[in-house]
């Protein structure tokens, strides 16, 4: 089976400014005996914007995957990308994706899929993209042999056929082995961006009544903001703020922990918030976003509205619960979490593939 993936969302050179979840998806359908290679469609006015890395349009190799990355000062007029390899699928993610897919596809006309994301119910809903975009993806979609999404929100909102969700490795799921009894510790991965509503956190610790310490690991563009508030707060020996951190360490840090909490908006999934129920964290997420629906309020986690009320009362609660509560949850999350390990969400992918074949 030979896949060729287009998304300006994989990953090049280690940029951590993007998320690893469509490089973790091609080398899992490697390991399936998939050839995967990859296209990055950059519109470079966009990707500027985001705050990803630029890089030239040429053709790079990334872990045994053949990428093909096109800058684009206006996306897409033209085609001109000579492939080398014939293809038996094609599958996108993300509005710029789905729209050269269709572009490209007119002359390879293969079967396609694609994935959507929070990116595309933006493109779709939102007034500011109505202009140029919209329509496009409106017509890539359209054309699209099979539409998934990235979570049971998107699959229900953009009516797709089925989810694709993360998925976490079955050794790293792993049972908590305690949990602080003196200081409420509380965790955050996430880049720092305004979206993910950490500013909010850290007004709701300014007002509790417990001893804590909060950590947060990430890079972005509020990190100057968020160590400001923090400051102003005087906060500064129970909030800090570290820079982003490999994969490798990141257990490590989860598993110092009692909480992991991210009440961001509009979240398409979330990879790290599995990744904190998988190590038995009670975790926090927001309320109809990519989380919900995995995340089941107070059975698995918690789920809040993103604002200082709820997120100081949520943390009060968690705080005063007995260690036999905290455990129960804990738990549960855990069991959650078995469905989402890599083999079962990746076997039941290629199936959904080999049957548009």
């Amino acid at each position: 089976m030979r896949i060729l993936l287009i998304s300006d969302l994989y990953p090049l050179k280690s940029d951590h400014t993007i998320p690893s979840v469509l490089e973790d998806f091609s080398l899992a359908l490697k390991e399936k005996n998939a050839v995967i290679e990859v296209i990055r469609p950059n519109f470079l006015f966009n990707t500027f914007i985001r705050g990803h890395k630029i890089f030239k349009s040429g053709i790079y190799f990334e872990k045994g995957i053949k990428i093909y990355n096109e800058n684009f000062l206006i996306p897409f007029l033209f085609d001109d990308l000579k492939l080398e390899n014939k293809f038996d699928v094609i599958i996108s993610h993300m509005p710029l994706g789905h729209i050269y897919a269709n572009v490209i596809n007119k002359k390879l006309k293969l079967p396609r899929i694609s994935i959507l994301h929070y990116s595309d119910y933006r493109v779709l809903k939102e007034l500011k993209y109505s202009f140029y975009f919209k329509n496009k993806l409106k017509k890539a979609l359209q054309n699209s042999t099979l539409k998934g999404a990235r979570s049971n929100f998107l699959k229900k909102e953009l009516k797709a056929d089925f989810v694709l969700p993360s998925f976490i490795e079955k050794e790293n799921i792993k049972e908590k082995q305690y949990f602080n009894q003196n200081k409420l510790k509380i965790i955050t991965l996430s880049k720092l961006i305004k979206r993910k509503n950490l500013n909010l956190v850290i007004m709701a610790l300014s007002k509790v009544n417990f001893d804590f310490e909060y950590e947060i690991y990430g890079e972005g563009c509020q990190n100057k903001k968020l160590n400001n508030l923090i400051k102003k707060l005087n906060l500064q020996n129970k909030i800090k703020i570290f820079p982003h951190i490999n994969h490798d360490l990141i257990y490590e840090k989860l598993d110092k922990n009692d909480i992991f909490i991210l009440p961001s908006t509009k979240e398409t999934f979330g990879l790290s918030y599995i990744e904190a129920m998988a190590r038995g964290l009670i975790t926090i997420g927001t309320k109809n976003e990519g989380i919900d629906g995995i995340i089941k309020n107070n059975e698995n986690g918690f789920l809040i509205n993103p604002n200082i009320k709820e997120t100081e009362k949520i943390l009060s609660e968690i705080n005063s619960f007995s260690a036999q509560k905290k455990k129960e949850i804990s738990q549960n999350a855990l069991k959650t979490i078995e469905n989402y390990e890599k083999e079962k969400i990746i076997t039941k992918y290629v199936e959904t593939i080999k049957k548009i074949l």
